[in-house]
């Protein structure tokens, strides 16, 4: 267990960590992080990729921009990103020309300010705690809502459909489109995802913390340090990520981490996934924010055994 910071000291000081992000978007966290005192490296594991086959996304935004959607839903900031990307290589005004009848809804905060750093006025943002899962809350709040009009849902490839079916079961009419795809880093360059529409939040964090590049492990890189108990958290900010670190944990290692490393999941989401693979999960973020997530690691260290 890592010892509690000395009197005075920063309260993540000397808290080896690793955040499975890669560079590109690690930034606001690796800076909250940072500046509480945690020592961060980065280890890679996904990216995201636009689809091969876009045209169900590009007749979706077309549609969009010409009001043919009551309601836009979106489900994170990554899928912001995605329809930023392909709206600027179509030629498409949005959010700009976006109908006023056509209402926004956002799975949470993190994912709403995203939205909103990119013009979208956005609607609805259902209110949650950390234990609830995102999809369960926002179709809780279109519940309260008569179903009127086509939904646009854009996904990744690999989101459960649990949005979607309890949404057509209220009635709704959804169209799910595949937005951009979760791919083992790193992704086709042709294709990759690389518009940054970084959440308000995440645009608040922190920056006077060190600036220098973080340090960047290989898997292979990351399970040595774990075996020398040079780590003492792992922040796991999905459930693809659960699954890249779980299938390359090294053989015959068994299912479970070590004991002494503290698991931090960003959500519940992703905590359920970890349960699956067999980690102990040491602490879910409260909110899916830089502070959120720091808060959670702080949690960690110091209840983990």
């Amino acid at each position: 267990m890592t010892p509690a910071p000395a009197s005075g000291a920063l309260p993540l000081e000397g808290v080896s960590t690793v955040l499975l992000r890669g560079a590109d978007q690690a930034g606001p966290i690796l800076a909250e992080l940072t500046l509480r005192g945690a020592t961060v490296k980065l280890l890679p594991l996904i990216d995201f990729e636009i689809p091969e086959d876009t045209g169900p996304l590009d007749a979706a935004l077309h549609r969009l921009q010409s009001g043919g959607f009551s309601w836009l839903v979106v489900t994170s900031s990554t899928t912001v990103r995605a329809l930023k990307q392909r709206s600027a290589h179509l030629g498409l005004d949005l959010p700009g020309g976006l109908p006023r009848h056509t209402r926004v809804a956002a799975v949470g905060e993190a994912t709403a300010s995203a939205l909103a750093a990119e013009g979208y006025r956005v609607d609805l943002v259902p209110g949650r705690t950390g234990q609830e899962s995102a999809a369960s809350g926002l179709a809780a709040a279109l519940r309260t809502l008569p179903p009127e009009g086509q939904v646009l849902l854009p996904q990744a490839d690999l989101a459960a459909d649990t949005l979607e079916r309890s949404l057509s079961g209220q009635g709704w009419d959804v169209l799910r489109v595949i937005a951009y795809l979760t791919v083992a880093y790193p992704a086709a360059p042709a294709r990759r995802l690389t518009t940054l529409v970084p959440p308000e939040a995440e645009r608040d964090a922190p920056t006077s913390a060190a600036t220098s590049a973080p340090t960047e492990l290989d898997p292979a890189g990351f399970w040595a340090a774990v075996a020398d108990g040079a780590v003492d958290a792992v922040v796991f900010t999905s459930p693809s990520t659960v699954r890249r670190l779980g299938e390359q944990k090294p053989k015959p290692s068994g299912a479970n981490f070590p004991a002494g490393l503290a698991a931090v999941m960003i959500g519940a989401s992703t905590a359920a996934e970890a349960v699956r693979w067999g980690m102990p999960v040491a602490a879910v973020a409260a909110e899916p924010t830089p502070a959120g997530i720091a808060d959670a690691v702080a949690a960690a260290v110091r209840d983990h055994p």
